[in-house]
């Protein structure tokens, strides 16, 4: 295995899971030696991709730093996040972003508050296609092999209310590209529900969904209209043709971890 190749697969045995890791556990999460594990990780701190925390390493802030300049999340923050926050304002439910990338969903804003539900992934994590109203979403407006993808391999069932027959997959996204509107309650946690519309962005490529999460048992097909025109309004200002800003808002909520 090339150097490379063990620096990111050194990298890749940091996950929301395992936010921290010590030598012996990355190198037995790894299959590297312990020797050449160390020599990576010194080299990996020194160019600040990871930071130690006692006897223990964790994600350091230059991969942060990196990350936010992808086009899928912050490079649009100036464009995004107003419509978020008044969606957010209007409604107090928790708010997200995610977008498609490849074949997975990822969760890149969220707005928040202090109490809420429990919560089933957190910001960067990805999200389960199969499972919960943004995964259905992007099954329904994602590529059309998208969705044989999924019922092609085998999948979790989270509670006793995920959607796991191919059947009633099949259904939930026909009504989704009928309605733009995808409601889950209980798919991944029980005592959650969520609703999501998608996003397009240039030429009417799918973006991604945005989704807001509440408590079990409240009627999201009331808060229908304000998701769907928050998402035309990210979808609007995502298609226009100045260069989007080089600098980030400032957020103003610090999330920890949502999903519906």
């Amino acid at each position: 295995m090339a150097l490379h190749e063990r620096m990111l697969n050194v990298l890749g045995a940091f996950d929301a899971d395992h936010p921290t890791r010590s030598l012996s556990e990355i190198a037995r999460a790894t299959g590297i030696p312990v020797a050449t594990t160390h020599r990576i990780l010194s080299e990996l701190v020194k160019w600040g991709a990871l930071e130690r925390d006692g006897k223990r390493y964790v994600v350091g802030l230059r991969l942060f730093e990196i990350g936010v300049l992808s086009p899928h999340a912050y490079r649009y923050r100036d464009r995004i996040l107003p419509f978020l926050e008044e969606l957010y304002a209007a409604t107090r439910e928790k708010i997200v972003l995610a977008v498609l990338h490849g074949d997975e969903a990822v969760m890149v804003e969220q707005l928040i508050g202090p109490r809420g539900p429990q919560l089933g992934a957190g910001l960067g994590e990805r999200l389960p296609l199969h499972a919960g109203s943004a995964g259905h979403v992007m099954l329904a407006f994602g590529p059309p092999e998208l969705l044989e993808g999924v019922l092609a391999e085998p999948r979790i069932r989270f509670t006793d209310r995920t959607p796991i027959d191919e059947t009633e997959l099949r259904t939930a996204v026909r009504d989704v590209r009928r309605t733009s509107i995808s409601i889950a309650e209980g798919h991944i946690v029980s005592t959650t529900a969520s609703i999501s519309a998608p996003v397009f962005a240039a030429d009417g490529a799918f973006f991604g969904a945005v989704s807001l999460v509440a408590e079990a048992g409240r009627d999201l097909r009331l808060l229908a209209p304000a998701v769907l025109r928050t998402a035309k309004q990210i979808s609007a200002a995502l298609v226009r043709d100045e260069p989007p800003p080089s600098r980030p808002l400032r957020r103003v909520n610090r999330p920890r971890r949502a999903a519906g």
